[in-house]
């Protein structure tokens, strides 16, 4: 059995350019109190992840250390994960042939990304339309390997939105 948390990153400030790049934004306050709703929810769930696999934009890395601290406390940072470019971004294709790329020793994964590319990929797996700042939703696969994870093996279990 494979468990996928799939998470858009939540609210971002404004980019003010030429100071700051859309790859470099940072979580607003909103975004801050999204992020530890999400990592409360997750706790109370009893939902935790073998794995991060995360953009390495600010928004979304910050998003995820916040969930993590919520948690796994001061033993966040040993999680194993991979904070990578390729997800800035990245088209759903690409969010997916990243989770199936994954080490099949880990039963559980979260991936942090982006709009479009995560929406996209949450409608292609479970129908869901609408995909707003710090929407996680957690699908579940009967399968061995995350090889096998596709819209025709998995099962939408839980969609959680935090509350503005």
């Amino acid at each position: 059995m494979k468990t996928l948390y799939l998470l858009r990153h939540a609210n971002a400030a404004l980019a003010t350019p030429p100071q700051m790049s859309d790859y470099d934004r940072t979580l607003s306050a909103q975004g801050v109190r999204e992020a530890r709703a999400v990592g409360r929810f997750m706790k109370s769930n009893r939902m935790h992840p073998d794995f991060i696999l995360c953009s390495s934009a600010v928004r979304t890395t910050q998003t995820a250390q916040i969930i993590m601290n919520a948690l796994f406390g001061k033993t966040a940072a040993q999680i194993p994960n991979n904070f990578d470019k390729e997800l800035y971004q990245a088209p759903d294709e690409k969010i997916l042939a990243s989770i199936q790329s994954a080490n099949p020793a880990q039963h559980s994964l979260m991936v942090v990304a982006h709009n479009p590319g995560i929406a996209e990929l949450a409608f292609a797996l479970g129908k869901i339309n609408r995909y707003d700042p710090g929407t996680l939703s957690i699908f579940r696969a009967d399968c061995q390997r995350w090889a096998e994870f596709s819209p025709g093996t998995v099962k939408l279990e839980k969609v959680f939105v935090p509350e503005n």
